[in-house]
């Protein structure tokens, strides 16, 4: 199996290097035990072995050549007789002791050996292990036993784990943060158009007197901060319904000039109000889109109501609609309050928002890009955004399929 990681690579080396030099310095350390055995201990052995498996037969003259040819020791005459004895029991014994016997001992040194071998490795895997399993988090600083030098890989990497596991630490302590700042400011923004609403309601409902023209501003400002209300709900429930789950997108073919301009049409009466005006720039002909309407007119919707806050009065926001490759590209550009390049990097975030007061006069809590982002995800597609010399551009682009007039 090819190894994942350099500090996988460099255990493997060691071990067979290990390996490799502890068989070289075994077997050569085996050999010399051998020689020295045999130059120390082999001829007395050879007595004790013959003498324990073989007698001395004494053999008159006449048997003495037929002993001789037979292959049998003679030994010193004892009484005037030839002494002769058989060695082949002593020859099977010392055959055994120089070949299986000796053998097997060779073998037994190896699998100790290798025994060792694993061992080592072992300690090095236990050594990771147990420096994982101390390890602790302190801040959101990864804080872990010092590894030995030969794993010095593992110990980077162990570093490394603690850099991410502080990243992620922060990330989770940031996101808490916010979610903390939106609850303030959900706290806020609720009580501030429901205040408004009870009191106009309490002085419609203390003072029936009240001229008709004052009982009209009162009852229509009073249904203007609930409908607020309703819709601030309604966004809070829509982040909170995808953070359960995916975004379901059902796409069909659609006209993305078409949908571009009745997004803009919608929101004409605040742009209106703002003394802001609404221009969208599309090819002549129709750009058939594969995405789902309704879901991409609320993320258009939400990015142009933003241009349309913060640009600058006698303005134009504009909404371009165009073809790149096989793309549609919608982009949005406003002139007007300027996004820093700190926030751009955030605005994107669930329960991030720019302003750093409770601006509850323009837009709602915050989460109008997040969930816009979550939409053009489903989608396949990215929305990034630039911004300048307070010149703002979002850019959507969504994967599909068109069939614009590119000329």
């Amino acid at each position: 199996m090819k190894m994942r990681t350099m500090q996988g690579v460099l255990c493997r080396r060691r071990a067979c290097a290990g390996l490799a030099l502890s068989l070289v310095a075994y077997t050569l350390g085996f050999i010399a035990l051998i020689s020295l055995c045999r130059a120390l201990f082999a001829d007395s052995l050879s007595v004790v072995i013959a003498d324990a498996t073989s007698t001395w037969v004494s053999v008159p003259d006449s048997q003495v050549d037929l002993y001789r040819m037979l292959g049998m020791q003679e030994g010193s005459m004892a009484d005037g007789l030839h002494r002769f004895r058989d060695l082949s029991d002593y020859h099977a014994v010392v055959g055994f002791i120089e070949g299986p016997l000796v053998w097997s001992a060779y073998g037994v040194g190896l699998v100790v050996i290798a025994a060792l071998r694993i061992h080592i490795v072992a300690l090095d895997l236990d050594s990771v292990i147990w420096a994982l399993s101390q390890a602790s988090t302190n801040n959101g600083s990864l804080v872990a036993p010092k590894l030995p030098e030969h794993l010095a890989q593992a110990q980077l990497e162990l570093e490394r784990l603690g850099e991410r596991v502080e990243s992620a630490f922060h990330v989770a302590e940031a996101a808490e943060s916010r979610k903390n700042e939106l609850v303030a400011y959900l706290a806020h923004d609720i009580k501030t158009p429901l205040t408004s609403v009870i009191g106009y309601l309490a002085l419609l409902a203390e003072e029936p007197d009240l001229p008709y023209e004052k009982r009209e501003r009162f009852a229509s400002a009073a249904l203007d901060r609930a409908r607020r209300l309703d819709g601030m709900m309604d966004e809070f429930f829509e982040i909170t319904r995808y953070n359960l789950g995916s975004i379901p997108v059902e796409r069909e073919q659609v006209d993305a000039v078409m949908l571009a301009e009745q997004v803009a049409d919608e929101l004409l009466p605040a742009a209106s109000g703002r003394g802001v005006s609404i221009a969208v720039h599309a090819p002549d002909r129709p750009v058939d889109s594969f995405i789902d309407p309704d879901k991409m007119a609320r993320v258009l919707g939400n990015i142009l109501k933003n241009a349309v806050a913060f640009a600058n009065p006698s303005t134009e926001v504009l909404l371009n609609v165009h073809i790149e490759g096989e793309s549609v590209v919608f982009a949005v550009e406003d002139t007007g309050r300027e996004i820093s390049s700190e926030h751009l990097v955030h605005i994107f975030e669930k329960f991030y928002r720019v302003d750093g007061a409770r601006s509850t006069g323009r837009g709602g809590a915050g989460l109008g890009l997040a969930i816009s982002k979550e939409i053009v995800a489903a989608h396949g597609g990215d929305i990034t955004a630039t911004s300048e010399s307070g010149h703002t551009v979002f850019i959507i682009r969504i994967p599909c399929s068109c069939s614009a007039n590119k000329k």
